[in-house]
């Protein structure tokens, strides 16, 4: 805020309100683009969780069909020729192994993405504390982040 009072006069109410709107714009623009630079980064999250889910799912339904009656038939025609329920057996717990671990990765992901953008919620936090508590005149004009001083 410019002061364009003279030296030793206190400021005029229209400086001091007008001060007070300019930091009050100038905090909201920072809580706004902090809080879109969290929400993008959520969002980044978000989309590559999903692509590892949608890739796990997509194995097991796809590629797990085909494959694994192919090895069924491997086994049973060279392993082992008279127990064919024994070949799905072993090729479905391979599969299995392979699809939890694909969905251990997504799911890890997954639990990384925060719903409400943490530093903006502290920071609201913040200026709700700030704004709520008795107002003190702080030293140098700015009202944006400084700690209160209470009379001793």
């Amino acid at each position: 805020m410019s002061d364009n009072t003279p030296a030793g006069a206190p400021p005029s109410l229209a400086s001091l309100v007008g001060g007070l709107i300019e930091d009050t714009q100038q905090l909201i623009r920072q809580e706004a683009a902090l809080a879109r630079r969290e929400i993008q980064d959520e969002w980044t999250k978000t989309k590559q969780g999903a692509a590892l889910l949608g890739g796990a799912l997509a194995l097991f339904a796809l590629v797990g069909v085909l494959f694994g009656f192919t090895l069924v038939e491997l086994l049973h025609q060279y392993v082992l020729p008279q127990h064919l329920w024994l070949c799905f057996l072993i090729v479905t717990v391979l599969f299995g192994i392979g699809g939890g671990l694909l969905f251990a990765a997504a799911r890890a992901k997954l639990e990384q993405v925060h719903l409400v953008p943490p530093q903006t919620a502290e920071s609201l936090r913040q200026d709700v504390e700030a704004l709520t508590s008795p107002a003190v005149a702080p030293q140098g004009g700015n009202l944006v982040r400084q700690p209160l001083r209470r009379p001793s």
